[in-house]
């Protein structure tokens, strides 16, 4: 039980992690306008829908990523074959950006993909290593 839960924790903190170089890697190609005031919720939404497509894919990229690598490590640290763990994590993925959604403007084809990739991507990372491994 124990390792099932630092796997995840493991997981989630792994995704977060290559999230964040992602975003780094964004602000340095697409940096945001020192001038640009986060109080105003205008100018804000006139930054965000003049960027270009190369910026929400690197976001969508790292956001794949990084599920990926958190449902790998789940598999590796909690040696289980259980999906139920992997699916968990994309979920509070999921849910971490539904709460980004709120908080900054996207496109909604964006948010339409974006609610999508996370669980299947947290399975895919965690189905990469074969059960037989483990011995089950």
């Amino acid at each position: 039980m124990i390792r099932n839960i630092l796997s995840v924790i493991t997981g989630l903190a792994a995704a977060i992690i290559t999230f964040l170089i992602a975003e780094s890697i964004n602000g340095t190609i697409h940096p945001i306008p020192p001038t640009l005031d986060f109080q105003d919720s205008a100018a804000v939404k006139t930054f965000y829908n003049n960027q270009p497509f190369s910026m929400w894919f690197l976001v969508l990229a790292g956001w794949i990523t990084g599920s990926f690598l958190c449902g790998l490590l789940i598999k590796l640290i909690s040696r289980s074959s259980d999906k139920k763990l992997p699916f968990i994590a994309g979920i509070v993925l999921t849910l971490s950006a539904v709460t980004n959604f709120y908080l900054l403007p996207h496109p909604t084809w964006f948010i339409v993909v974006g609610l999508l990739v996370f669980v299947p991507s947290a399975l895919a990372g965690h189905q990469l290593i074969l059960s037989k491994s483990y011995g089950k």
